[in-house]
């Protein structure tokens, strides 16, 4: 390991401890608030102090981003830390003399402390690491985060059992301590990150007054907060009216959000990219508003303190978890002279606005009815939750929009690779077809006039020397479509080769001089020319060699445009596209279980197969038109071909050991192992499939299904093929 990787590596040790500490202690710090509050004020007061604190929030973020414009961050956030610490120091020494102004002083202090610590720290994450290596150290320090929400809310519980709440504070400073240390050890910035003027804060209202776009996501932003405040009142009014001392309150709020933590925890690890990855973010997004409008209108039917648990917990395991991981992903689209001066004022500075209208909201309400009943409250918050649904869709347009606008203008890049949800995905694709198409038309104008005149063999050993990019294209076509091996390695190795000859590059699949060079760089080329490719992978009037090779070139990307061209491969007139296209999509959904194959379109090109006629299925005879060569795959001489594409589709939706193992079993002589693999098939297949599939085997149709589990049946195929092979 050298210097620069011991060094990374130690900041990141102390990045992890110090956002496992800071949000360990943020939840702590909450439980503690909420109850002291409770403990010293009526419940009804809860808006007015919410209303100050957001204030004194706005204010300090404003402050913030003046200092962190001439400071770094990692010079300011530790001091700021030490600054915290000090203060609860203060309010221990407080609280016995003045517990009124001491619970005020504290809400006030995490109100404005907590936002600037979180956003500070993470600015000193993304400027410590550099980009490539900042994706997985971030993961792991988000997951670090993650865990200090449920260890906090633990500590908060246990602590408030075995010593009163004025301890608790002192537990608090140390905790801030400790992330002042931590936080100083993680280092300076490995780069310089310039500060221009349009970043600055005060520039960031006229940006969001110019831009829909970013005036929609304020606005969502916006109402999340309402609907937060209306929903903590909701869940405080109830949680107030069942424990009387500030203790149990601590105990009580320090359970919930430990199991608010873990649920979240749990929820973001094993299902957060999924469904960002199936749905969108749209859709991803919408999941906060509507759990609130469903668990509202259960609250405003059934108000008792559960109802108001469960109306709370939801909002706070999606806001933390789906909500927040999405709303990300819809900075993508902009501009740095856009994200940079704005991502501060949406994130803290709306979320305080709706602090503020939340609570000027309750206020009016209780100013109205001053035994405010908490029916009303979830109502007013399944209203709000309805017009942020709303603003999802407007958002999820704009989104769209926004981002393929900017893709084709260029103003942002984006790999495939960093690429987590399905929306971004499509519109990439859609995008990079568009730009291709754009560009290879305006080649085509290039080229229009050629003057068709053949090189000689003079002219190919002289040192060519044309400036003209029309001209370089033109000799490059010219070497491809030439016939000459010469030639056509000199094309290819040529570091002009771009989209716009990808046309003449797709036939050489079929020389098997140049196959192994043409796939190859087709493959660099392939997440720009999705639709080109698909077009010659479904082209009849194409050599089948070429078409049979394709669904290798397209195996080199994962994106839905390349799956969609492969599925539609799957289910050519040609057996052999049809052979090549499902082992391709075996291995890369080997390689990306997320890859989404629908079953039933699946189980239909399986019937397909198996119903055709049998001149057809005796004619898939592909040891003389497939190149084995090429398919990077072992293939059994002794398999009928027919047979074995059947499994590879089954490959798709099932165990493919499994399927691996039945197909070996089936074309064994063992009748016990061939017994085994019938087995397993009838229990995962439909009927009418695996009735299909046995005349296929040679096997007469079975009436009853096996008793037996499908783990036993695996297990047994497992065996009994290695007993075979050993």
């Amino acid at each position: 390991m050298n210097n620069s990787s011991r060094t990374d590596a130690i900041a990141l040790a102390f990045a992890l401890i110090a956002a496992t500490t800071m949000i360990a202690q943020q939840v702590a710090g909450k439980a503690t608030r909420d109850a002291l509050f409770l403990s010293n004020f009526d419940v009804t007061n809860l808006p007015k102090v919410v209303i100050a604190a957001a204030i004194a929030s706005i204010a300090g973020v404003l402050l913030m981003s003046r200092l962190l414009s001439v400071i770094s961050p990692i010079k300011l956030i530790p001091v700021v830390f030490g600054l915290s610490s000090l203060l609860y120091i203060g309010e221990w020494f407080l609280l016995d003399y003045r517990p009124g102004i001491t619970s005020i002083a504290l809400y006030l202090h995490m109100a404005v402390f907590g936002a600037i610590l979180i956003s500070g720290f993470w600015s000193i994450i993304n400027e410590r690491f550099d980009p490539h290596s900042a994706k997985q150290r971030v993961a792991r320090i988000a997951a670090a985060a993650a865990l200090g929400g449920v260890i906090g809310g633990v500590l908060a519980s246990e602590v408030a059992k075995s010593m009163d709440v004025r301890a608790v504070l002192l537990f608090l400073s140390g905790l801030h301590f400790i992330c002042m240390i931590t936080v100083r050890c993680i280092g300076a910035p490995t780069r310089t990150i310039p500060i221009d003027n349009a970043v600055r804060t005060r520039s960031a209202f006229t940006v969001i007054s110019q831009t829909h776009y970013l005036q929609w996501m304020a606005a969502l932003m916006v109402l999340v907060a309402v609907m937060a405040a209306l929903v903590d009142y909701a869940f405080k009014s109830e949680a107030s009216a069942h424990f009387k001392d500030s203790e149990s309150l601590v105990a009580f709020f320090g359970s919930f959000y430990a199991s608010i933590g873990v649920l979240g925890f749990i929820l973001q690890s094993l299902l957060g990219r999924r469904i960002l990855q199936r749905y969108g973010i749209g859709m991803t997004i919408a999941i906060l508003p509507f759990t609130i409008a469903i668990f509202g209108v259960v609250g405003v039917a059934f108000t008792h303190l559960w109802t108001m648990v469960t109306l709370r917990g939801g909002q706070a395991i999606f806001t933390n978890s789906l909500f927040r991981s999405a709303f990300e992903l819809l900075y993508t689209p902009l501009p740095p002279h856009k994200k940079r001066p704005t991502k501060t004022i949406i994130d803290v500075a709306s979320d305080r606005l709706g602090d503020l209208i939340g609570s000027g909201l309750l206020l009016l309400l209780l100013f109205i009815a001053p035994n405010l009943p908490t029916a009303v409250v979830a109502t007013c918050a399944v209203v709000v939750a309805s017009l942020a649904l709303y603003v999802v869709v407007r958002l999820n347009r704009g989104y769209i929009n926004q981002l393929a606008r900017s893709l084709r203008k260029g103003v942002v890049r984006i790999d495939e690779d960093d690429i987590v949800d399905a929306t971004t995905q499509e519109i990439l694709a859609e995008s990079s077809a568009y730009s291709e198409r754009e560009f290879l038309q305006s080649k085509i104008e290039a080229l229009a006039h050629p003057d068709g005149e053949e090189d000689t063999d003079e002219d190919i050993d002289q040192d060519i020397s044309i400036t003209d990019e029309a001209g370089r294209v033109a000799l490059i076509i010219s070497d491809l479509t030439s016939g000459d091996t010469r030639r056509i390695r000199r094309a290819l190795g040529n570091p002009d080769l771009d989209v716009s000859v990808a046309h003449y590059m797709i036939p050489l699949l079929s020389n098997n001089e140049m196959t192994l060079e043409a796939r190859s760089e087709l493959r660099w080329l392939v997440t720009r020319i999705p639709g080109q490719l698909t077009d010659a992978l479904l082209n009849p009037d194409l050599p089948l060699l070429v078409r049979q090779r394709l669904p290798g070139v397209l195996e080199a990307s994962h994106s839905p445009r390349s799956i969609a061209g492969l599925l539609l491969g799957m289910v050519d007139e040609t057996f052999n596209v049809r052979y090549s296209c499902a082992r391709v999509l075996v291995r890369m959904r080997q390689r990306n279980p997320h890859i989404v194959i629908p079953r039933q379109q699946v189980y239909d090109a399986i019937s397909n197969e198996l119903q055709a006629s049998p001149e057809d299925w005796e004619g898939r005879d592909m040891e003389l038109k497939m190149d084995y060569a090429t398919d990077e795959e072992d293939v059994n001489p002794e398999f009928n071909r027919g047979l074995e594409h059947v499994f590879t589709l089954l490959a798709l939706t099932l165990d493919p050991d499994a399927v691996r193992l039945s197909m070996q079993a089936a074309f064994s002589k063992d009748l016990n192992l061939r017994g085994t693999a019938l087995e397993y098939l009838e229990n995962v297949l439909p009927g009418y499939l695996y009735n299909d599939l046995l005349k296929h085997l040679g096997e007469a149709p079975q009436g009853s299904r096996s008793t037996r589990t499908l783990g036993d049946i695996v297990n047994e195929l497992k065996s009994v093929v290695r007993s075979g092979n050993s």
